[in-house]
């Protein structure tokens, strides 16, 4: 009696966790499906999406307008060093925000949410935005989704290509947040002597996601 009771439990135990392996999968397909199509949907969209960048950038063969080969390196250096060599996504810190990542999450989503909106947004931009763009109105798609040119009229009252260097930096360094780091306050000067820092050579990054710059602060 005692052993039929023991394989009785063993069996229940072991039905219960091929269920739930089960189920388990069966929501994993169903993720997978949804974010699929999810995909499919963007890369339909995104001719149109960056049609005004590739007609901007003759279909990658220039840089976006106004923007020096220095100053794009800039940019990329603060936002995504590995942009040229990438298809999308930084494989290295996949919850970072790439240019594609970032253009994806401004242009594919009404209302984005954490969570499997990260997820989507990573998919979008290696299998959508990577492959169906250039890089060059990728940058200028990402520019403009960041509103730096009306940052820069707002500010400085001139085209952010005219921008001096600091000015310029003052710009990029209110993307994340440009209500509490807007140009003129002291977030902002921190946050723009830290890049300078940081790109002289004189501190490290603490990985893609430190936009901080934590060790660039002593």
């Amino acid at each position: 009696m005692l052993d039929a009771r023991r394989r009785a439990r063993a069996f229940g135990a072991a039905t219960a966790g091929s269920a739930l392996a089960a189920f388990a999968g069966a929501a994993l397909a169903g993720v997978i499906g949804y974010e699929a199509v999810s995909v499919a949907l963007a890369r339909v969209a995104t001719p149109a999406l960056f049609a005004r960048y590739e007609a901007e950038t003759e279909h990658g063969a220039k840089l976006p307008p106004g923007f020096s080969r220095e100053r794009i390196e800039t940019l990329l250096k603060l936002r995504d060093p590995g942009f040229w060599t990438h298809g999308g996504v930084d494989w290295s810190a996949p919850l970072g925000a790439t240019v594609a990542q970032s253009v994806a999450k401004k242009f594919y989503f009404a209302d984005f949410k954490p969570g499997f909106g990260k997820i989507r947004e990573t998919l979008i931009a290696q299998f959508a935005v990577g492959p169906l763009t250039s890089k060059s109105a990728q940058l200028a798609a990402f520019i403009d989704a960041n509103g730096w040119g009306e940052a820069a009229r707002k500010w400085f009252g001139k085209p952010l290509a005219d921008l001096e260097d600091h000015e310029f930096l003052s710009v990029i360094a209110s993307a994340d947040n440009p209500k509490d780091y807007a140009p003129g306050t002291p977030v902002n000067a921190e946050r723009v002597r830290r890049i300078e820092k940081y790109l002289a050579g004189l501190c490290e990054r603490r990985g893609f996601a430190d936009v901080w710059l934590e060790d660039c602060g002593e």
